[in-house]
């Protein structure tokens, strides 16, 4: 799809589906998810067999239901981002629900840096606007481009509107690195597949997956708390954040260590898929990559 031709259906959704409209939002959506596993069947078929490497113990009708449901999410939230900037400061907040964002603001307000983690779970966009739009603090939002220049042009728009920055990852080192000694707090999400051979693998659902371990070489190095949160969406279309911290003042800055911080956090994310796997991106390769000689049976890579 061109540029232009893309530019036209975003603003159409976002006409169509804006402001207090979230029951036209959620009929668009679970349109737009039904024709998006029509279009890719090979995604699909992605998705049922992510969902059978974790799940083995379920039936496949319920692998399909929930990799259907999945799709549902996907489409949900493409329609809420399309429609994010005919939506207020104030609808966000009614749409967002904490149940303890003073955490986010205790730990900030220490002045020692801030990490935020997340996965492509619920909305992910939302959660990263809103956590700062609550919490009244500018985060700094680290992404990885879209392959369409478009959608990466929206959704940099939508990120940056409360006064966030926005730094792309392979880029990001300098600026993450400063923001967090000069106090400031970073968002990025950490379920992505990473370097196979400069990061670090950890159990995932029982299988190896290769995660970046940045996150938790930060934190140790700079002595950085990592807040993890994920946007639960409710029947009512709304969604519900519980943050919680990654504990971490047992460890030390070291190869062994931060292989336990990212397996930490990871067990944290596994976790609030295994309560809602609906919500999660089931849709990419996860475990695309395979672990040499230096994986252990307890996870992590051997310097």
């Amino acid at each position: 799809m061109s540029d232009a031709v893309l530019r036209i259906v975003l603003t159409f959704f976002g006409l169509l589906c804006g402001g207090r409209r979230r029951h036209i939002r959620k009929a668009v959506g679970v349109l737009l998810s039904q024709i998006m596993m029509l279009a890719d069947r090979r995604r699909y078929a992605i998705t049922v067999e992510n969902l059978d490497k974790a799940f083995p113990e379920k039936l496949m009708s319920w692998k399909h239901s929930t990799a259907r449901a999945a799709y549902t999410n996907l489409g949900l939230v493409f329609t809420e981002i399309a429609a994010f900037p005919k939506i207020s400061d104030d609808e966000i907040k009614q749409s967002v629900e904490y149940e303890n964002i003073e955490l986010l603001r205790e730990k900030y307000l220490e002045n020692r840096g801030l990490i935020l983690l997340s996965g492509h779970f619920g909305n992910w966009e939302w959660l990263a606007y809103s956590a700062g739009l609550f919490a009244d603090i500018p985060i700094t939002i680290v992404v990885k481009p879209q392959r369409n220049r478009r959608i990466t042009e929206l959704l940099n728009n939508n990120r940056r509107r409360a006064g966030n920055n926005v730094v792309q990852f392979d880029k990001a080192a300098k600026t993450i690195i400063s923001t967090l000694k000069n106090g400031g707090a970073i968002a990025l999400l950490a379920d992505q597949a990473a370097d196979a051979e400069r990061d670090v693998f950890i159990d995932f659902f029982g299988r190896p997956a290769a995660v970046y371990e940045a996150p938790a070489a930060l934190a140790l190095r700079l002595n950085v708390p990592i807040i993890m949160g994920f946007a639960v969406r409710q029947s009512n279309s709304k969604y519900r954040v519980r943050l919680m911290e990654i504990p971490h003042k047992d460890l030390q800055y070291s190869p062994e260590d931060v292989a336990e911080l990212t397996r930490r956090h990871t067990a944290a994310l596994e976790t609030a898929i295994r309560e809602h796997p609906e919500l999660w991106a089931w849709q990419h390769k996860r475990w695309k990559y395979k672990p040499k000689q230096n994986y252990t049976e307890s996870g992590g890579k051997i310097r």
